[in-house]
């Protein structure tokens, strides 16, 4: 079973430090979805593969949101690179 959690953040350099944070401090596995929002924020989106206690979550900083699962849809048009004429 995967649980499922969303967190967006002002700033990529706080998105990364919590990353960093919940793969290496509390060892939180699975996948570690990141990507910029169209809002000028930034998304975290955590499937992990063990319940996270609710005490870690509470320690994030940025804003919960539900998480949007992605696996296998394409890169967005507007975040593709130019060079891919």
């Amino acid at each position: 079973m995967v649980f499922s959690v969303g967190f967006e953040f002002e700033t990529e350099e706080t998105m990364l430090t919590v990353a960093e944070k919940l793969w290496t401090k509390y060892g939180v596995t699975g996948e570690l979805e990141m990507y910029p929002t169209s809002n000028q924020k930034y998304r975290l989106n955590i499937h992990s593969e063990k319940q996270i206690k609710e005490s870690i979550l509470d320690k994030v900083p940025g804003k919960r949101m539900q998480a949007k699962i992605s696996y296998g849809t394409s890169v967005p048009k507007e975040s593709q690179n130019e060079d891919d004429d």
